[in-house]
């Protein structure tokens, strides 16, 4: 048990990627305990043999065609022509585009990485502070992993044998509350800056930037329609999705053919580095099961004989300090095969306690040392990751409140449960 922990522990300290790190602490086990090694591949292929993660590449597949082919551009102009003349309407648009793109990719690095790109240098041509302008996509792209759908929350239905569609259904309307907070807190502060509003647009411009981007409105609308309707499947649902974007890619917005294998290599590579680490997670945690360890922890923390609230309030610590080590579905994926025994004895509602995990795992996309929305921000700004940490701060009481809110306001588990 000790040399699992100790080579993850390791790996961790020294940078090493996460899935390697996971998948070397089980093929470890594996050789401890005497098994045969061909073994280890058949692990690796039964984690990975669902028809569930086939939504992961597509999703991103998608959002990545519409990002190339310029649909994010055209979105963020339509929302600019109708709300940018207001003061604090450029931030007000930020925050806009990126629950726009989050319902489409369903991953907090690709959305502040889209949105980013096209937002930020327009905010600070406009003369917004650079500190406030990538702090904000930063924090904002976070949605990206609450709002359906989320790759996270696919990851945790894998996990935990839960409907994913349930858990998109539940995260649908903390996902509204957070970005509408966000948007005021954004509206605000950037009304406070002083800065001169974009000239108003005549209705003749704002129609026609409408009709531009009337395609990439319509590709939510189609996703999370289809899944609540329960027309198809969240897996159906990210492969109309690609054929969608790419139908629109080519015929509407004419991007060439020979840009296609760039964003098939990108969105690859993307969708790769998330199954290598759902592989070596699901690795690592046979060879904890084997050894028991969630029987041990289940016991130790049953004879401490915690509320309800209690638990939960240690869990949100433990998943704070977890997160600035460690990605999401990395997280999801070690902890909760250990958890589900302790949230079922303790009466915690699944698909309440995932919202209240991924709204944690928003603070840790913008925390230091491994916060992968800072890093990601930092790239497409050239903003020292330190100040895009800075430019966090302010919103940071944003999540914090909501998180608050749906632990202890009594009825909030409703948003996530009663519909």
């Amino acid at each position: 048990m000790f040399s699992i922990f100790g080579i993850l522990g390791l790996g961790i300290l020294i940078g090493a990627p996460v899935a390697f790190v996971l998948a070397l602490s089980g093929l470890v086990y594996i050789f401890q305990s005497g098994e045969y090694a061909s073994s280890f591949a058949s692990y690796l292929f039964g984690s990975l043999n669902s028809t569930a993660l086939l939504a992961i590449p597509f999703f991103i597949l998608a959002a990545e065609i519409l990002n190339r082919s310029g649909g994010t551009q055209k979105l963020i102009s339509m929302v600019d022509a109708w709300v940018g003349h207001y003061r604090g309407g450029l931030p007000f648009v930020a925050v806009l585009a990126t629950v726009f793109f989050s319902t489409i990719c369903g991953s907090s690095v690709a959305t502040a990485a889209a949105v980013g790109s096209v937002i930020i240098p327009e905010m600070l041509s406009r003369g917004y502070n650079k500190t406030f302008s990538v702090g904000l996509i930063a924090t904002a792209g976070g949605l990206g992993i609450l709002l359906p759908p989320s790759i996270p929350l696919i990851v945790y239905g894998m996990v935990t044998e839960t409907s994913v569609s349930g858990l998109f259904k539940a995260a649908t309307l903390p996902g509204i509350i957070l970005a509408s907070i966000l948007a005021l807190f954004a509206f605000i502060m950037g009304a406070r800056s002083g800065i001169a509003p974009a000239p108003r647009q005549p209705m003749s411009v704002r129609w026609q930037r409408t009709r531009e981007a009337i395609g990439t409105l319509l590709l939510p609308v189609i996703i999370l329609g289809g899944i609540f309707s329960g027309m198809f499947t969240p897996t159906e649902a990210s492969a109309i999705a690609c054929i969608y974007a790419l139908a629109l890619a080519v015929l509407v917005y004419k991007v060439p053919l020979k840009k296609l294998p760039a964003v098939l290599t990108l969105s690859a590579s993307t969708a790769s580095m998330i199954l290598l680490i759902l592989a070596g997670a699901t690795l690592f945690g046979y060879a904890l099961t084997a050894q028991r360890m969630p029987h041990l922890i289940f016991e130790s923390i049953s004879a401490m004989h915690l509320e309800g609230w209690q638990l939960l309030i240690a869990l949100m610590f433990f998943f704070l300090v977890l997160g600035m080590f460690m990605e999401v579905i990395s997280v999801i994926l070690i902890t909760m095969p250990i958890l589900i025994p302790l949230l079922t004895m303790s009466d915690i509602n699944l698909m309440h306690f995932a919202v209240l995990l991924i709204l944690n795992m928003e603070l840790a996309v913008i925390t230091p040392p491994i916060g992968l929305n800072l890093f990601v921000v930092s790239a497409v700004s050239k903003v020292p990751v330190l100040e895009v940490f800075k430019g966090t701060l302010p919103f940071v009481a944003a999540i914090i409140v909501v998180l608050l809110g749906m632990m202890f306001i009594p009825g909030a588990q409703i948003l996530t449960t009663g519909w």
